[in-house]
């Protein structure tokens, strides 16, 4: 182990609970919720209506993000038959 790795071992095993969901939400990046049913299909609607605010492509999905009424959305394309829409929590 080098010196940095047993650093952050270490700081991590001696965190509070309060620091250690603050460290996990760093990581891991803001929840999110999946769209589905009547709210799925009415937001696929509203978003196509919209240009996304970013894109990206891993070339196995592409994933394009757009903002609505303050709320920011992912939507997740090639890995399933329709679209995946997430609600991106704060």
């Amino acid at each position: 182990m080098t010196k940095k790795t047993e650093t952050i071992s270490s700081n991590v095993l001696n965190m509070t609970p309060e620091e250690a969901q603050a460290f996990i939400r760093h990581i891991m990046g803001p929840p999110k919720r999946l769209l589905e049913g009547e709210e799925y299909k009415s937001m696929m609607l509203i978003l196509s209506l919209k240009d996304p605010i970013r894109s990206s492509n891993n070339q196995h999905c592409w994933t394009d993000e757009y903002e609505h009424n303050g709320r920011k959305y992912e939507v997740t394309s090639g890995l399933e038959g329709h679209p995946i829409i997430e609600e991106i929590g704060d």
